[in-house]
């Protein structure tokens, strides 16, 4: 496994790796939580194959993943490891293909299939195509978006069928209560790895923009023109959002592709064959292109909007800033749409803040909470002085170097930057505190 592993390019791993395949390797039943564009997928890969018996020709592992997609490029990753084994047979079992399809050639069984939870049911319950008592191990990857799409009632129908003592490792990018309380039934687990607090990767970068009420087509064409991005994911809540911004942006001329839920099973298919090969520089799609596909060299992520359930947002920037790499997130909002921003910087978010103006991105020094009065004596006022100071001392010289005052001036923008992101923080978390003070004494007065 390590010689094919370095024959791959893959040599050192990443912390979630290190933490979990030992524990995978020895048999236990676990939990892992982290971020998106940690590892997450060979961290269940690696130990399971390396635990299969080759020898025998019967199903030992299922993975289940909650879209075809991300069932394909995990799939993908299992075959590409497998080509160093030569007994190894995987397939894959998904509604991109016919049922009756999916179902040929498994007279000689595979050790591993990976699959939607609907097909897997067809294909292992109702059909009764494969033998599931030599199963030992059980993956629920992106688990609450699994409980999210209401594939549980699927995923218990096989379980139910399993032994006792089978493997169930579960996967996800986050882990809320309620996915807690519905995986007791699965996991007998001592073993719960919580992955650090960033909700992303730690080297993206995220800016809120300011559209100033311009259509998002004409918005997103100027941002493309300003900016330049390499490879960019373009975001938007509805379908026919993003219909409409794609076929905007090929009739002005921009090498765009689309991806949603409206294409079919073939069309989706050679779609994601066509964004894996890098052949359009401009991505525009749903939030289903949010969660665990793995596109390398992502610049860029474009938020149009803010989707309802604010969690979408970082699966939507998870897609940059991955393995190492950064990355950028841009969120566009207008004064009329300020909510949803606002809620993401009261739970802590940090954001920096641009206005789109005159076809160029100008730095904005309040962002959405411009509209809101602010002290005239500012909170930090004194700490921030200090900290100027200090920047200044840091990058003075007694030599006069090159580029040392713009090297100074950067220094010095970054404190204020902090301490503007502070205020806003603070008048957020006043505004709130206000709110909910208000509410109390209404309900207070009608008691």
């Amino acid at each position: 496994m390590v010689d094919a592993l370095a024959k791959l390019g893959y040599v050192s791993p990443s912390p979630v790796q290190e933490r979990v395949i030992p524990k995978a390797l020895s048999g236990k039943s676990l939990v892992c939580q982290s971020e998106t564009g940690s590892g997450k997928t060979h961290s269940y890969l690696i130990p399971i194959i390396d635990s299969l018996d080759l020898n025998l020709g019967r199903l030992q592992s299922i993975i289940v993943c909650p879209s075809r997609e991300l069932a394909r490029q995990v799939y993908e990753f299992a075959s590409e490891i497998g080509r160093y084994f030569p007994k190894f047979k995987v397939r894959l079992l998904t509604s991109e293909e016919e049922k009756t399809k999916n179902a040929s050639g498994l007279s000689k069984a595979p050790q591993m299939v990976v699959g939607t939870p609907g097909r897997l049911k067809d294909i292992l319950i109702s059909d009764y195509e494969l033998d599931l008592h030599g199963v030992k191990t059980m993956v629920l990857d992106e688990a609450d978006m699994l409980m999210e799409l209401g594939y549980f009632d699927d995923i218990d129908a096989v379980y139910s069928l399993l032994g006792e003592k089978v493997q169930t490792m579960v996967f996800s990018a986050t882990l809320e209560q309620s996915l807690k309380s519905k995986l007791e039934k699965y996991i007998g687990s001592s073993f719960l790895y919580e992955g650090e607090v960033f909700k992303t990767a730690k080297l993206v970068s995220h800016h809120l923009v300011d559209i100033r009420h311009a259509d998002k087509l004409k918005a997103l064409e100027a941002f493309l023109e300003a900016r330049r991005p390499y490879l960019s994911l373009v975001f938007a809540s509805k379908k026919d959002d993003v219909k409409a911004i794609a076929k905007g942006l090929k009739a002005d001329g921009v090498d765009a592709l689309m991806f949603s839920g409206d294409l079919d099973a073939r069309e989706r298919k050679q779609t994601l064959r066509a964004i894996k090969a890098n052949k359009h520089a401009v991505i525009v799609c749903s939030d289903l292109l949010a969660r665990g596909i793995d596109i390398e060299d992502v610049s860029d992520v474009i938020s149009l909007d803010l989707p309802s359930d604010l969690s979408y947002y970082f699966h939507r920037a998870g897609r940059t800033g991955r393995f190492g790499k950064t990355g950028d997130s841009w969120v566009f909002y207008d004064s009329d749409h300020v909510k949803a921003p606002l809620e993401l910087i009261g739970k802590g978010q940090e954001f920096d803040y641009f206005i789109l103006k005159g076809g160029s991105l100008v730095e904005d020094p309040v962002g959405p909470t411009k509209k809101r009065r602010f002290p005239k004596k500012r909170e930090f006022g004194a700490e921030e002085a200090v900290e100027v100071k200090m920047a200044k001392a840091r990058t003075s010289s007694k030599e006069v170097k090159p580029g040392y005052k713009k090297k100074q001036k950067e220094e010095i923008e970054k404190v204020k930057r902090k301490y503007r992101r502070k205020a806003i923080q603070a008048a957020v978390k006043k505004h709130k505190d206000e709110k909910y003070r208000r509410k109390a004494k209404l309900k207070g007065e009608k008691e």
